[in-house]
């Protein structure tokens, strides 16, 4: 849930402050989330690029940890049903 609200709050920035349709928003939020990076948008303000450097450590450590106890979960899961 985290993840969604963490996109939610990018979009709205990027919407905001970059002036970017919605749907360029939530793309973009979700390319650098997730540190694609394709480079067809990018960030044209100080603020917005600043926003993006917090919200790239932001989305690296939440997705890192998302993966982790997903990944627990499933070992776990394997583990008591042997």
């Amino acid at each position: 849930m985290s993840a969604i609200a963490l996109i939610a709050v990018a979009t709205v920035v990027y919407r905001v402050v970059e002036d970017w349709s919605w749907v360029d928003s939530v793309y973009f939020s979700v390319v650098a989330a997730t540190t694609v990076g394709f480079g067809d948008l990018s960030p044209t303000t100080d603020a917005s690029k600043l926003f993006t450097v917090f919200y790239i450590v932001a989305g690296i450590s939440l997705i890192t940890t998302y993966l982790n106890v997903r990944l627990k979960r499933r070992v776990v899961a394997r583990h008591s049903n042997t």
